[in-house]
């Protein structure tokens, strides 16, 4: 393992906007799982039925993603290396989430293209990022 090594700019911002992300994530999962009923109203019957359908796993696997990668966010702007362990959950999480969501739930169409297909793309490209950056940070001795 590397001596812990002064981070630069671009590691705190890049950390802060992270922190950020994860925080509107772990937001959205609070919102999802325990106000269901502040959703009717942007949802149609078929949208909700399908929300309230959903296996127990897979809200686990959604607290997990987002929760997880808010966990880790925080070890990653504290500079702790078990960020990279942590996003690699997140990771694994969101992997297997999207998947059942897109592949088995009928995420796009309940949802549209956006919502149920770019969106929940996105979001693993945006978790893979977080795992490589937490990697790189800590080779680069940023993390301790």
């Amino acid at each position: 393992m590397t001596t812990s090594q002064k981070p630069s700019t671009l590691f705190w911002v890049i950390a802060i906007v992270l922190l950020l992300w994860n925080f509107m994530g772990a937001s959205a999962f609070i919102v999802d799982n325990f106000f269901t009923d502040t959703l009717a109203s942007t949802y149609n019957e078929e949208q909700m039925a399908a929300i309230n359908a959903t296996p127990i796993w897979s809200k686990i696997l959604y607290g997990i993603s987002t929760i997880g990668g808010l966990l880790a966010a925080i070890l990653l702007i504290t500079r702790k290396t078990k960020a990279v362990q942590a996003y690699a959950i997140s990771l694994i999480a969101v992997i297997i989430h999207t998947v059942y969501n897109i592949g088995f739930a009928g995420a796009m169409e309940l949802f549209g293209v956006g919502e149920g297909l770019i969106f929940p793309l996105i979001i693993i490209v945006l978790a893979i990022f977080e795992y490589w950056w937490s990697r790189y940070s800590a080779s680069k001795g940023w993390l301790k």
